[in-house]
């Protein structure tokens, strides 16, 4: 599969210029949903206030290798081991506690208007390394169901993003082109993994953070999802308005 090269970077053509996606596929976790909830179930397993963010961490890099290494394994399963590598020594029930917190995760408050306003132009997707039916789910304790067109996955592909896998049978299900579809999301992982599929891509940088050099760059970004989507929603042709 052939990647879209970075937001401005020369081609045989030209320049790479995105235009508005018809379909956008949002992640999940960390994107439409905060992880702040399980802080709490984290510190009493043992943990402190960085232990959710160093979970996850090592949660992505863990699936990221099984991807690399053309393996699979389901969410579940990756998110109880990577907890126990974080907390050796805490007691299984607890790490269970702070794994099943993750069903009771708090959505955004920019996620319904995001949403919201993508439909208004165009289809909303998710795309997740998690279960189907625990995303599907968590839209719904969201009251974020209404909204999207359809849940891609990684079980259905057998692979975990960033692999190309997850976001081709995204597209492939809305029957839009790679190019005509975008991926919100607030990790940067996520972004270039897109970005090397051949997606549009909208990073969502709540923190300020700086993108990491080596991914090159998101065709959007911005500080919440609304304006990520009013922003690849303005693209025409390489221009925002």
């Amino acid at each position: 599969m052939a990647k879209r090269p970075a937001r401005g970077e020369a081609t045989s053509e030209g320049l790479d210029d995105p235009t508005a996606p018809e379909v956008i596929a949002f992640d999940v976790i960390g994107t439409l949903f905060s992880l702040a909830a399980l802080e709490p179930l984290a510190v009493a397993a043992g943990g402190d206030a960085s232990t959710v963010g160093r979970w996850f961490t090592q949660l992505v890099a863990d699936g990221s290798s099984l991807t690399a290494a053309r393996e699979y394994q389901p969410f579940r399963d990756v998110a109880k081991a990577s907890l126990r590598t974080v907390l050796p020594k805490s007691k299984a029930a607890a790490r269970d506690k702070v794994v099943a917190g993750l069903a009771k995760l708090d959505v955004y408050d920019d996620a319904a208007p995001a949403m919201g306003r993508l439909i208004m132009a165009g289809r909303a997707v998710v795309i997740s390394n998690a279960s189907a039916e625990s995303t599907k789910k968590l839209l719904a304790r969201g009251r974020l169901d209404a909204f999207v067109d359809s849940v891609v996955s990684a079980e259905d592909v057998r692979q975990w993003k960033p692999g190309s896998d997850p976001y081709a049978f995204a597209a492939a299900t809305q029957d839009v082109p790679l190019e005509r579809m975008a991926v919100v999301s607030a990790h940067p992982w996520d972004i270039v993994g897109a970005r090397q599929s051949g997606l549009v891509t909208g990073w969502c940088n709540r923190d300020g953070a700086t993108f990491p050099a080596p991914f090159g760059q998101p065709d959007v970004t911005a500080k919440n999802l609304l304006d990520v989507v009013e922003k690849l929603l303005a693209l025409r042709g390489g221009q925002t308005t």
